[in-house]
């Protein structure tokens, strides 16, 4: 922090620290608080209580109510116990003999998400306070630290929204066939709806799209890029919010009018000529038959290629579409598994220190653990196996003895 920097072969001291933003912050960010992630990953094992929550008595004399109504033959009756049975909660809501503490954090932002009391939640507030002051010499921002009950009020973590799920009709069928309600108390995420409001200003005015003069200049190649760009940024970072498809669909839709607006007044015509002289027949997604897409066609090195506006379905993803091999450029190897291991190269780090097969008995296991809640977040090497859709991993030796003394390695 206090080395300084060169410019054109002259030192310049540092006067203000690293910059807001940039590529170094996040790194001195991990080095500086791990002693921070260290402490509160002790302090939750230590308020760490239980096993499963404790049943509901007023549920459970309800469900029995229930059960010798069926077995009477009374099924009106039986009925009317079941809506009483899915206005109550079947386990305790505040159950003092099972409490969870999970922590997630990402450079300086972090998040403390606790099943327990709210006097809990300021005593814990109150430690990391008073350690963060004494041990590294900082202070949490008052105004951006608040103790929040998800299920009254919505919190923002990386620019999406956390919510707690609740509804008593949402059922499905478990694994012995009974109903169940398959969705109360779920954490999800959430698209903010500022967020889309604030990126559709410039592409709408009213209720209706408006082109970006700006990019008049620009060619109708360059003019498709730089709109799909810009949607294809957006639903890559919200791809995880159960609300995507009905959040960014209404941005595409004026984003998309937009285009074709701004191609229009490019080309002085009218967005049908756009529309007939641009567009690309392309087959739907969800449905049979085809439709038009603006769209170009240009010469590359490989031959004729065309260029369309962003047609990927907005659905929500379960998982981070990109993978461990993405992030060190290599590519997972070949899809058999004698090719993959005999290429003897470590599917996680890269390394060609001789490797081994690592398998799990289903990936399914892998979305029952790691598919709801905050805390649970997936290992890389769970990152990876979901990415290459298979049940073994080659790796080295070194990650493989990582992967089974994380603890991780539950579900073979």
């Amino acid at each position: 922090m206090k080395a300084g920097y060169f410019d054109l072969k002259e030192v310049h001291n540092s006067l203000s620290g690293t910059p807001q933003g940039s590529g170094l912050s996040p790194i001195l960010a991990n080095i500086y608080l791990n002693t921070f992630d260290q402490y509160v990953e002790e302090l939750s094992k230590q308020y760490r209580k239980g096993n499963k929550r404790q049943t509901n008595p007023p549920y459970q004399k309800l469900y029995g109510k229930r059960r010798i109504a069926r077995k009477r033959g009374n099924k009106q009756e039986a009925k009317q116990i079941l809506k009483q049975l899915l206005t109550l909660p079947s386990r305790k809501p505040m159950d003092e003999s099972f409490i969870r503490v999970n922590y997630v954090r990402f450079a300086d932002d972090f998040l403390v998400c606790i099943m327990g009391s709210r006097a809990m939640a300021c005593e814990i507030k109150e430690k990391l306070t008073v350690f963060m002051k004494q041990n590294l010499k900082l202070e949490l921002n008052q105004e951006k630290t608040s103790i929040t009950n998800l299920s009254k009020k919505r919190v923002r973590f990386l620019g999406y929204e956390l919510t707690k799920n609740r509804c008593n009709t949402k059922l499905s069928l478990d694994k012995r066939g009974y109903k169940r309600r398959s969705i109360n108390g779920r954490i999800e995420l959430l698209v903010p709806g500022q967020v889309i409001r604030d990126k559709l200003k410039p592409f709408r005015k009213g209720s209706k799209p408006y082109p970006c003069k700006d990019r008049s200049i620009l060619s109708v190649k360059e003019i498709i890029e730089t709109y799909n760009a810009e949607i294809r940024g957006l639903y890559d970072y919200y791809c995880l919010a159960v609300d995507v498809s009905k959040k960014l669909g209404m941005f595409k839709y004026f984003h998309y009018g937009s285009m074709l607006k701004t191609i229009a007044g490019k080309l002085r015509s009218s967005v049908n000529s756009v529309v007939c002289g641009y567009g690309v027949v392309v087959p739907r997604k969800r449905c049979s038959g085809s439709k038009r897409v603006v769209g170009v066609q240009y010469e590359t090195k490989a031959g004729l290629r065309t260029l369309t506006y962003f047609d990927k379905s907005l659905v929500r993803v379960e998982f981070p579409s990109v993978g461990v091999a993405d992030w060190f450029g290599q590519p997972l190897a070949g899809k058999q598994l004698m090719a993959r291991f005999r290429s003897n190269r470590c599917e996680l780090c890269g390394s060609v220190e001789g490797v081994v097969v690592h398998h799990v008995r289903k990936l399914k296991a892998f979305k029952q653990k790691y598919g709801r809640g905050v805390g649970e977040v997936p290992p890389l090497w769970v990152l990876a196996m979901l990415k290459s859709h298979r049940k073994t991993l080659v790796v080295c030796r070194r990650c493989h003895a990582v992967i089974h003394v994380s603890g991780n390695d539950s579900l073979f």
